[in-house]
């Protein structure tokens, strides 16, 4: 849940410093990729430790390939990233891979001008280090840039927290490539349950759901890719209580509507984000033709005659079974839900692969 970073993560990724940054130039070490003298692997390993509030962001440029002019391909990005906190507080950091066309910038905190590689959003409610495994591999490449950026923007939400250390190692196998043809589309968001007040909206309905519409551009919709963090909080009265009961989750659906979104445009809210409805009404307002994309449930169980406080992530990595056809118009659809009770942040940093 973001306290000044921009909540907007829509049809383009944008992130705004508000607790201060930083940024530092360094050179891919060129190494070869294993059995494929054509390929590259960029090296990126970097650990920031802060206690400031704000989402203070970190920004690292590389200068890989023939520099801004040049293009490639993205094949795979794998390797590790962690979230500490030293502290019992509640902490969230997001992660992000950026290139620029034309000329590289020096210092683009604000991300106006990148173009989204990928993204990950990590959160740990407690005292505890969570370690998440990144090993995402794209037979459709992605397009690349010589001109990349590495963001992670992060920390603790509230003043007098611990202090929260992120660490990054991560490999980005790539190669030159004159003619990239994929297009990443954005379908990140993040709705907040169990109170009525943070997130992109919130409502404190447990039987609501919020469903997010995404205008698509023309192309062939073939992979679902990035990761999903649903989070409780930290039972502080910093926030919403703690889930009780037997077990507490999230649901996470992904729908296509060839057409155009239709009644759910209609039903957002002067920021542009969705009101919560009941999910028989919204299951209604799906056409006939709708194809469910993606179904990503997570559960927790509560031990008994107690309360939870965890962080379910998960990694998504869908190559769907054939390319879907997209008109420019029609829309992606992005349902998030919840059970059981309490207050959880959940959020999606989920991109679609476009090709022609």
């Amino acid at each position: 849940m973001k306290t000044c970073r921009t909540s907007v993560l829509w049809a383009s990724m944008v992130l705004l410093t508000c607790g201060g940054g930083s940024h530092a130039w360094a050179q891919d070490d060129d190494r070869r990729a294993p059995g494929d003298s054509d390929h590259r692997v960029l090296h990126i390993q970097r650990t920031v430790t802060t206690s400031k509030v704000g989402f203070p962001q970190y920004l690292f440029m590389y200068h890989i390939l023939d520099g801004a002019n040049s293009t490639g391909e993205v094949r795979a990005l794998w390797g590790t990233i962690s979230l500490k906190n030293h502290g019992s507080e509640f902490s969230e950091v997001l992660w992000v891979l950026d290139y620029w066309t034309g000329e590289c910038p020096v210092d683009d905190q604000s991300l106006i001008g990148s173009n989204t590689i990928w993204t990950e959003i990590q959160k740990n409610p407690m005292k505890s280090e969570d370690e998440l495994h990144v090993d995402l591999h794209f037979p459709n490449p992605l397009t690349i840039t010589g001109c990349v950026g590495f963001v992670f923007a992060g920390g603790p939400l509230v003043e007098g927290a611990g202090a929260v250390t992120m660490s990054a190692d991560l490999y980005l196998e790539y190669k030159k490539s004159d003619t990239p043809t994929t297009a990443v589309v954005n379908f990140a968001g993040e709705y907040c349950f169990g109170q009525n007040w943070g997130c992109q909206n919130a409502t404190g309905d447990d039987a609501l759901v919020f469903a997010v519409p995404i205008v698509m551009p023309a192309g062939h919709l073939v992979e679902l890719y990035g990761d999903i963090s649903d989070s409780t909080f930290d039972g502080s009265e910093n926030f919403g209580p703690l889930p009780t009961g037997a077990v507490w989750g999230a649901t996470n659906n992904f729908y296509f509507l060839p057409g155009g979104c239709d009644k759910f445009r209609s039903n957002l809210n002067s920021q542009g984000f969705p009101n919560p409805q009941p999910l028989i009404t919204l299951s209604r307002w799906l056409p006939s033709n709708t194809i469910h994309l993606e179904s990503v449930p997570m559960d927790h169980p509560i031990p008994q005659s107690g309360t939870s406080k965890a962080s379910l992530t998960r990694q998504v990595e869908t190559l769907l079974p054939y390319p879907v056809k997209v008109n420019a118009g029609d829309c992606v659809l992005v349902f998030y839900g919840r059970k059981g009770d309490g207050a959880t942040d959940n959020e999606t940093q989920i991109h679609g692969v476009l090709a022609p």
